[in-house]
């Protein structure tokens, strides 16, 4: 949150559900653009001292599940997805001082994909089509 206690504006592309909804199984992919992941439904402020972002919960093909910070993603509503664009691969970690959040895990540790829960089953399609 920011040092007022308030977050800063939602990005506003980006559409809600609710007060702390986005839609589930939204493709997420990583800094480097090589692992993937889908958000899980949750949103709230970044509780970072001083950071106005925003969380969006993410579930990755790596198994690992975190809340990832606006400061370091983008949503881009012609696809319908979500890009890490700074921080760390896949923690998109924003803040100082680094390191920039967890690392992926390695890539032999990874469960199945039918194994990694609701919301890698979700197919959505731009538009909001499931």
């Amino acid at each position: 949150m920011t040092i007022d206690g308030e977050p800063g504006p939602w990005p506003s592309e980006f559409p809600v559900l609710g007060e702390k909804q986005v839609a589930k199984g939204l493709v997420v992919r990583s800094l480097s653009g090589e692992i993937e992941g889908r958000t899980t439904g949750g949103r709230r402020p970044c509780i970072s001292i001083g950071c106005p972002g925003w969380f969006i919960g993410v579930k990755w093909e790596t198994g690992q599940q975190m809340h990832i910070c606006s400061q370091g993603w983008a949503y881009d509503p012609a696809t319908e997805s979500v890009r890490v664009t700074g921080g760390g691969e896949i923690s998109a970690r924003f803040v100082s001082p680094k390191p920039l959040g967890t690392p992926p895990s390695p890539k032999s540790e990874w469960p199945q994909r039918g194994d990694l829960g609701p919301s890698w089953k979700i197919t959505r399609k731009p538009g909001g089509k499931s």
